[in-house]
């Protein structure tokens, strides 16, 4: 069962999801050491362990290499019930898509490890799942992450995405969107299109950047050692990655993630993608979030919703420079 419920005061919402309550944790990562991989859900030969399967690339013997299904403990779902709601509040069904992506059949392996053919077969898989989950007509935004770690909210180690698909906007992506709005009316130019020049200009925040992309530390970063990778060109849409784009995400992508796992020992993190919601004609700019968990929220943060981050991005950058 989920719900959505609205607060009171703020209009804040919340999904209250009793089935993700009931998921399976392996946590105790020593990186290196060789697991018994019977009891997890995402190894070859334990298939039935799982839903069946909606998007599967394999190799030229006939196994898997990426594998996506629903989420057997999701937090949305198009079962659609009836629920009492009390005289007070505002509540509403959690209508809505939750599926995994495994992004490699060997249990150990980190993202980073990956091969840039690999990586290119799980964007592939992702963007497939998008496509079919963006003709439900109830589905208003699709988000693309990974959880990656205890910390960074994973609960099982074998390597793996999620997508999760909802039948609202988001507030963060609202205002994100909305922000790109007012700042076109006011400056007849795209924000990230005028950090991305920028930032080339004053350099000190680059990380990195190939052909297509440009990785920087924000600005305004909320987390220390945050990093975005943005398109250069002026792209609306995740999910219309053409292929040879993916080719240039996944390169820059795999030595950025490569650069954290060896300087903060494979650190908890989170990736988000950023895109357009669905069926929305407003102008916008995709692009990557990368989340390392380094620190905690603490009470000013829960209290106020401003962060403190004691890593400026300039030393970010230097850290993180990809050569």
């Amino acid at each position: 069962m989920s719900e959505i419920r609205y607060d009171l005061i703020s209009g804040k919402m919340v999904v209250i999801a009793t089935e993700r309550s009931k998921r399976p944790h392996d946590f105790n990562i020593t990186h290196g050491e060789k697991k018994n991989n019977n009891n997890c859900p995402f190894c070859p030969g334990n298939e039935e362990m799982t839903p069946p399967t909606l998007v599967e690339i394999k190799d030229e013997k006939g196994n898997w290499l990426v594998r996506g299904f629903e989420n057997k403990f999701a937090a949305v779902n198009r079962d659609l019930k009836s629920f009492e709601v009390p005289s007070l509040y505002k509540a509403e069904y959690g209508y809505g898509v939750a599926e995994v992506i495994v992004e490699s059949p060997e249990h150990d392996v980190t993202f980073g490890s990956l091969s840039l053919g690999q990586m290119q077969k799980v964007f592939m898989a992702i963007i497939e799942r998008y496509k079919k989950i963006a003709q439900d007509d109830k589905i208003k935004y699709i988000q693309v992450f990974k959880n990656f770690g205890a910390r960074g909210g994973a609960s099982l180690e074998h390597g793996h995405w999620q997508i999760i698909a909802v039948s609202f906007v988001p507030d963060v992506v609202e205002k994100e969107v909305t922000g790109t709005q007012e700042y076109i009316k006011k400056q007849g130019k795209c924000p990230y299109c005028e950090i991305i020049k920028y930032e080339k200009e004053e350099g000190k925040r680059i990380i990195g950047e190939n052909e297509n992309f440009i990785v920087i530390a924000p600005y305004a970063s909320q987390y220390p050692y945050e990093s975005w990778i943005i398109p250069k060109e002026h792209q609306e849409r995740f999910e219309e990655l053409k292929e040879e784009n993916i080719e240039n995400l996944t390169e820059i992508l795999k030595h950025l993630i490569e650069k954290y796992e060896r300087e903060f020992n494979f650190p908890p993190y989170n990736i988000v993608i950023h895109t357009l919601p669905i069926s929305d004609i407003r102008n916008y700019h995709w692009h990557i979030e990368i989340a390392p968990r380094l620190t905690v929220a603490a009470g000013f943060e829960l209290g106020t919703g401003v962060y403190i981050n004691p890593v400026p991005p300039e030393l970010t950058a230097s850290v993180l420079k990809i050569d």
